[in-house]
């Protein structure tokens, strides 16, 4: 194994798969579960503007107009 230093300073390892696997395997498993938050974040805001109603529409403000 070879040791190095990338851009940023940070040291890795070259020749060691399993490290390098195993980094691949949790960065798959982080953006997954980021992709599923972010999924559920827009189902949210559909449903959070869903029972708001249009957008510019305010009866309290249209009955003060009157």
């Amino acid at each position: 194994m070879l040791k190095q230093i990338d851009h940023c300073g940070k040291p890795f390892m070259i020749g060691d798969e399993d490290a390098v696997d195993n980094v691949a395997v949790e960065r798959s498993r982080r953006s997954e579960a980021l992709e599923r938050q972010a999924q559920r974040e827009i189902r949210e805001l559909e449903h959070a503007k869903a029972v708001a109603g249009p957008a510019g529409v305010n009866p309290d403000i249209e009955g003060l107009k009157r």
